[in-house]
């Protein structure tokens, strides 16, 4: 641990000491730093996972969906590989489109969940330009990172960290305190 990660580690502690009375000891645990300094609380894993799953299921079911009713509705003999086609196509293309929608990191499952993902750096959003990729991530890649790291028997390993889901309500009840950046 570098002298700078001690002194980041030391104030944080120091913080949540002070943030304790006013928060409660479940909201100070989840109290994170930005990579700037900036405070936020960050998301519970629940909250989290259920963001995800509400996106998920809105667009990879719709992807499914618009397959399966082409099937039904098709009077093609090859009926069978169009629908997996237009599936597969959807399957990438709906999360780019969703993802560039909701741009300020807010898609319908952080919207009823209360949370919204941000950049780690310094707690902005994610911005169009690479929202549609995060969405993509998310709906179809991410499933398969939690197959790898529960349901495969693999580790998950990989780079830093670039987005972090924080809890809006309580990031807004943090700064209403007065806390607003690390020391």
């Amino acid at each position: 641990m570098t002298d700078d990660s001690k002194a980041r580690a030391e104030a944080m502690q120091q913080l949540r000491g002070h943030t304790r009375p006013l928060l409660g000891d479940k909201l100070t645990k989840r109290v994170q730093a930005h990579h700037n300094g900036a405070l936020y609380v960050e998301s519970t894993w629940s909250g989290a996972l259920l963001a995800w799953l509400v996106d998920s299921v809105l667009v990879d079911g719709t992807a499914v969906a618009l397959g399966v009713l082409y099937y039904v509705r098709s009077t093609d003999p090859n009926k069978t590989a169009g629908a997996v086609i237009i599936a597969i196509t959807l399957l990438f293309v709906l999360p780019l489109l969703y993802g560039w929608f909701y741009g300020n990191g807010r898609g319908i499952g952080a919207l009823l969940t209360g949370t919204q993902l941000v950049r780690v750096e310094d707690g902005s959003r994610v911005g169009l330009g690479k929202a549609g990729w995060a969405m993509l991530i998310r709906t179809l890649f991410l499933p398969l990172v939690f197959w790898a790291a529960f349901g495969g028997g693999g580790t998950v390993s990989g780079g830093e960290t670039r987005r972090v889901s924080i809890d809006v309500a309580d990031t807004e009840h943090l700064k209403a305190t007065g806390f607003h950046h690390l020391p």
